[in-house]
């Protein structure tokens, strides 16, 4: 944005957010969860508000990359937690399945009766 000219409160409005909204998306120490079509709205408006700008704004323009220690202290409750949300998924289904077989067997069909 500073290479651009880019004001936050001129990329707020024009991505119809709050200027709290873009200041948290901009300080964010994790990566937000955005998807293409947030993705694609903020380059674009980006591309609109840009100063001499000499080629489009592309998602890659937007990420940094700086190497991290091997093993942050953080990463094995990230993939700890994707374990356990999965796990409780499928026993989650597992439940419902039990829950449907058990129901089946307790409600016998009637045929024939009216």
């Amino acid at each position: 944005m500073a290479r651009y000219n880019i004001k936050s409160k001129d990329l707020a409005s024009e991505l119809d957010i709050s200027a709290n909204a873009m200041s948290a998306l901009r300080k964010a120490k994790t990566m937000p969860r955005i998807d293409g079509l947030a993705l694609n709205l903020m380059c674009n408006a980006l591309n609109e508000l840009a100063e001499d700008l000499e080629a489009p704004i592309t998602p890659g323009d937007l990420l940094d990359y700086s190497i991290d220690p091997k093993n942050p202290p953080d990463a094995d409750k990230v993939f700890s937690l994707i374990k356990r949300k999965r796990a409780r998924r499928k026993n989650l289904l597992k439940e419902q399945e039990n829950d449907a077989a058990h129901e089946s067997k307790l409600t016998p069909e009637r045929k024939g009766v009216a």
